[in-house]
């Protein structure tokens, strides 16, 4: 685990972490399914539209009992940048539900867990033009480093500690691109500003 204590820390994990592409992109199949359906407006017209099919997620702000929010930094294939500062996230797995989802998720990427109930704040589209599915937020209380990392195969992920005036100037500098991420921290910091961490 890193303690971040500037900025420019930061600046080096992404750079580490970045994804370069190596082709040219072509049709494929596999991660999401595109699924094509019509639709009836209130204008009575009928008109195709084609969605992404996917699994529920849910994000989950992890703060530590000393305030601090910790943070993945990983490889984003499709962003500009190849690497992106995210919250602990993932889709749910069968049997699952959102918060048994969100511990699993948070205890994988990071090693951190809270014996505490994760705090459900509500649920999000990320693009609701051509993404059904919801993604669910919670904020995780007094978490602490339990275990060790257990990522999937091809997963690269490293993860930080922020204190919250590092968080305020990440904010600042727009450090959060991850729409997922930037909504569970606007949820989180209206969260514990109401209570004691």
């Amino acid at each position: 685990m890193m303690l971040i204590s500037a900025l420019s820390e930061i600046d080096d994990l992404l750079e580490g972490c970045r994804a370069v592409a190596t082709s040219k992109p072509t049709a494929g199949e596999g991660f999401y399914e595109v699924k094509r359906q019509q639709f009836r407006f209130p204008d009575g017209i009928i008109q195709p539209r084609e969605y992404i099919d996917k699994k529920h997620a849910s994000v989950v702000a992890p703060v530590t009992s000393e305030g601090n929010f910790v943070f993945v930094i990983q490889p984003v294939s499709l962003s500009r940048e190849g690497s992106l500062i995210e919250f602990p996230a993932g889709y749910w797995e069968i049997q699952e539900d959102g918060v048994e989802a969100g511990k699993r998720e948070l205890a994988e990427e990071t090693g951190y867990t809270t014996s505490k109930t994760l705090i459900h704040t509500g649920f999000h589209y990320q693009d609701p033009g051509s993404i059904r599915q919801t993604v669910d937020t919670y904020v995780a209380i007094d978490c602490q480093k339990t275990q060790s990392q257990k990522l999937d195969r091809g997963e690269y992920v490293k993860y930080i500690e922020v204190p919250l005036d590092i968080v305020d100037q990440m904010i600042s500098h727009n450090y959060f691109k991850d729409a997922n991420t930037f909504i569970a921290l606007f949820k989180a910091l209206r969260i514990l500003d109401h209570r004691a961490v």
